[in-house]
């Protein structure tokens, strides 16, 4: 089964949304440390989004990985550090992680950079 990255981003803005309206205190707390991780520091945003793609191929998580493949994307980084961090994430995953990274991680690189 083909899952699209365009899907997934969609699909997370929507349940965003709902989730703003419906249950706000949890969709603020979690946004703004979202927010507060994710800002430059020592590290810059390209750097934690890389980080944050390992962790999502360490998990096998497909979702997290399409919204941070984006994120990293728009934050400059490019096709082959994007490949390179997945990597690692599979050296602590292993067979989940490696076949989420066959499966979906080119097509959502070509989505994503498609869209740009």
């Amino acid at each position: 089964m083909t899952i699209s990255a365009k899907q997934i981003l969609q699909d997370r803005r929507r349940a965003s949304e709902r989730l703003k309206h419906e249950a706000p205190d949890l969709f603020a707390g979690f946004r703004e440390m979202v927010e507060r991780y994710y800002a430059p520091g020592a590290l810059d945003t390209r750097e934690k989004e890389l980080a944050a793609i390992a962790c999502s191929v360490a998990l096998a998580s497909s979702s997290s990985l399409a919204v941070h493949v984006a994120n990293a994307m728009a934050a400059d980084a490019t096709r082959q550090q994007v490949i390179e961090a997945a990597a690692v994430g599979v050296e602590f995953g292993g067979g989940p992680s490696y076949t989420l990274v066959r499966d979906h991680l080119l097509t959502f690189l070509d989505e994503i950079e498609a869209e740009r």
